[in-house]
Parts: C-alpha cells; sequence; structure tokens
C-alpha cells in the first residue's frame, strides 16, 4: 500500500512539492494541507492524523505551533529544517550583489530562531517591537507587524523572512522583501527520510506476535471455561475493529495478532486493555502472556515465557518478551518494570556477585529507578517481585552480606512514629539509575 504523506506548508512552498510530486509517485500520496498562519497548524494537524502515515512540515517554528499534547508519536514528523546557512548564503549575496545596500537596515525575522545570528544583532540600527515574549503565535505576529511598520516607517530597506505565510501581507503593504527557503535537494531529502521511516515502521509492526491466555482458579480450566474465554477474547477484539483469531490449544486460549495491533491492545506496552476487559468479565486471576519474534515459532517461544513470568505474579497480569528477549511487565500501568532474559554483562556479574537471581535483580533496579530513589523497603522490593515481604527480606540480606547495600532509617511523606527502615542500594544513584563502572 502506498504511503500517504501530510505536507502542512504556506502556499508560498507548494511548487517545491509540486515540482517533486511526480517523482515521488512510485513512492508515496502527497496530501497538502496548506495554512495561511500558525494557528491554524495544530486543528489541521489533528483533522489528517487518522488518514495519513506522517507529516512533513515546512520549517521547525510552525512545527512548534502544534499543540505537543496533540502529537502522536506513532505518526512520524519530519520538518524542512530553517538552515542558517541560507541566511548567510542569502547575506554574501547581497553584500557582492547590491554593495550599495546598506546592510543595517534590514529586517531579518528569521534572526530570531537562529542562535549564532544574535551576535549581529548589535549592528542592525532599526528598533522593532520585541519578539522573545508571549505564546508563539503572538511572536510570530509580532515579526510581522516589524516588518510592515520598519519598512512604512522608512527605517529599513530590506526584510528577510523564513515564513511563507508572511508573503501576501508583504505584498500587499510594498515591503521589498526576501523568502528564505529549504533547497529542492534538502526538500527531497527530508522525504526521503520519512519514507525510510514510515516504511521500518510498517514492517515492524507486521512481525508476529502470540499471547498465551489462562485464567487461574483452583481447578484446572474445563472445556467450556476456554469456550467462554476464547468468545470474550473474540468479543474484545471484535470491539477494538482487529480480524485476529484466537483458538484453544493445549489448556490455553492462543491468540495470533502483529506487534502493531500488540501495541494498540497494550497502549505501546504500557497497559493491557484486553487483561482489564477479560477481569471485568471472567471468575478467577487472568494471567497473559505475549512474544514477539520475526516469525511465528520465535513468537510462540517468547509467548511461552512471558506467560510463566505472568504466573509467577501474583495477581492477574499481562507480560511480553520480545525477540532480543527483553520483558515488559505486568503491565497494568504506566510504570512498567523492564528487564531481560539474558541480561547484560554487568548486571550478571553483580548478580553473581550478590547471589541472587539475576532477573530479580533487573526487576529490583527497574523498580528502584521509576520510584526515582536507591533506597528501598521490604514491602518495596515484595510489590516489585511479586512476592511476600519475608522472601524479600531474603534477598536483602544476600545483597547487604555482600556489602552492596546499608540500611538506614528515615522518616517519609510527614509519617509520625519511628522511622521506616530502608535498604540503600549502593549500585545505584540517588535517582535509582544504575552507576557506571
Amino acid at each position: 500500500m502506498k504511503i500517504k504523506l501530510g505536507i502542512i506548508t504556506p502556499e508560498t512552498h507548494m511548487d517545491y512539492f509540486r515540482a517533486i510530486e511526480k517523482e515521488m509517485r512510485p513512492l508515496c500520496q502527497f496530501r497538502f494541507l496548506t495554512i495561511s498562519n500558525f494557528r491554524e497548524t495544530t486543528d489541521i494537524y489533528l483533522k489528517n492524523l487518522d488518514s495519513v502515515d506522517g507529516f512533513v512540515i515546512s520549517g521547525r517554528m510552525l512545527y512548534e505551533s502544534i499543540d505537543k499534547e496533540c502529537l502522536d508519536d506513532k505518526v512520524p514528523v519530519h520538518i524542512l529544517q530553517d538552515d542558517e546557512n541560507l541566511l548567510y548564503r542569502e547575506l554574501f549575496r547581497l553584500l557582492v550583489t547590491e554593495p550599495g545596500l546598506d546592510i543595517s537596515r534590514i529586517y531579518v525575522d528569521y534572526a530570531y530562531i537562529i542562535e549564532s545570528f544574535s551576535e549581529f544583532q548589535q549592528y542592525l540600527t532599526h528598533e522593532g517591537k520585541p519578539v522573545d515574549c508571549g505564546d508563539l503565535s503572538e511572536r510570530v505576529e509580532t515579526m510581522l507587524e516589524n516588518h510592515i511598520s520598519l519598512w512604512e516607517d522608512k527605517k529599513i530597506d530590506l526584510s528577510i523572512t523564513a515564513f511563507g505565510h508572511f508573503v501576501p501581507e508583504l505584498q500587499r503593504h510594498g515591503v521589498k522583501f526576501i523568502l528564505i527557503r529549504p533547497t529542492l535537494e534538502s526538500v527531497k531529502e527530508t522525504i526521503s527520510e520519512i519514507i525510510n521511516e514510515i516504511t521500518i515502521r510498517k514492517l515492524k509492526n507486521q512481525r508476529a506476535v502470540v499471547a498465551y491466555l489462562s485464567v487461574h482458579n483452583e481447578q484446572p480450566p474445563s472445556e467450556e471455561q476456554l469456550q467462554e474465554l476464547k468468545a470474550l477474547v473474540g468479543r474484545f477484539l471484535h470491539s477494538m475493529n482487529l480480524a485476529d483469531t484466537a483458538q484453544i490449544s493445549e489448556g490455553y486460549v492462543r491468540l495470533y495478532t502483529t506487534f502493531g495491533n500488540f501495541m494498540r491492545i497494550t497502549s505501546n506496552a504500557h497497559n493491557c486493555s484486553l487483561l482489564e476487559y477479560l477481569e471485568e468479565r471472567i471468575q478467577g486471576k487472568v494471567k497473559i502472556g505475549w512474544g514477539s519474534g520475526h516469525e511465528y515459532f520465535q513468537a510462540n517461544v517468547n509467548a511461552t515465557k512471558a506467560h510463566r513470568q505472568a504466573e509467577a505474579y501474583t495477581g492477574s497480569s499481562s507480560f511480553f518478551i520480545d525477540e532480543n528477549q527483553k520483558v515488559a511487565g505486568p503491565m497494568r500501568s504506566m510504570n512498567i518494570i523492564h528487564f531481560s532474559e539474558q541480561g547484560d554483562p554487568e548486571i550478571l556479574a553483580l548478580a553473581k556477585t550478590i547471589g541472587i537471581n539475576n532477573i530479580n535483580l533487573q526487576k529490583i533496579m527497574s523498580y528502584a529507578e521509576i520510584m526515582r530513589t536507591n533506597k528501598l523497603s521490604s514491602e518495596d522490593v515484595a510489590e516489585c517481585l511479586s512476592m511476600t515481604v519475608k522472601g524479600a527480606n531474603r534477598i536483602l540480606n544476600k545483597i547487604e552480606e555482600s556489602k552492596q547495600v546499608q540500611a538506614v532509617f528515615e522518616k517519609r511523606n510527614n509519617s509520625k512514629g519511628r522511622p521506616k527502615k530502608y535498604y540503600e542500594l549502593l549500585f545505584l544513584d540517588n535517582e535509582g539509575r544504575k552507576l557506571s563502572g
């Protein structure tokens, strides 16, 4: 299927995109989304978000005008950069071709978004309203105001702008101006880059994902219970408009899907909506293990491993293992513990020195980073390892014996009574991050 690109641009840049549209037609289809002012950008972005695979935006400040809370990281955005070399090249051309031109009598709105140009501001003799206050749209409107008022007050002989939507107004007021635009080559390069990124994303989203689902009660599930679970999974998929199928196999319900659909179901591997759906409709603890792979065999193996992780968790849970053996779970909130079935050499060596399981150590480290502290209580460790406080104490005692922790007593959250015992993990910094070396 051909890639669809939304081109958010002022009318003045349209000739560039038209010039390469035919060349790019075999690879992508352009949807031109022209704007006349910065205040329109967020609405245009949102209205077209579901109908394109990515956006190309004419300029960094145009991109900055989009409300960042609206941005969807699943739809890539590439920006035609406001290259400062283009400005300096144009100024040099003016020096050569118009030696009588007084450079100090040029208003350059572009300068306000180029840090390296700030040192030249002192040589400009004209004065305009300051543009370093107010929101982005107000700053841009002030720049346009300056172009017009400085020209009409005869304080400048030329304007240089990076904003194509200024052109109609500058023309209407008779302002002599130069519009700085990216080169045709850079436009082609930007479009090629986003096409490559979208292609890679699409391939990645088609990777195989398998899920193993079970419900834990006192007795093994009956055939009727498995059929009920399968039917519920089918209704959930229908509610999500997904054509994936589930089947019963070896005492489990097995779901076959793609990585893209898995990311939808789990909110990018953070919160499993399938788990929530089943918990509301079925008795017992729901266990889901997701596995991805370059082919179904690998995904199936990883799903089996992930289901074992879910079974080891005390409550209902959903775990995921990817083709690199990275584990995420229990996917019930935004604070997800991440670890690897393989582990990096430093953590493996540390686990061996301490004498505890490598995965348990990774879980403790991930939990500490989430909590942004290197001081954990027995209850903290019990929660992140899904075990009893007694079991957590055994692990902490082992770490203490290896001289990798020290006990501290603190009061937190203005609590009354005696200070609580915490274990300061000496291989983590104060924010819970692993210390280098």
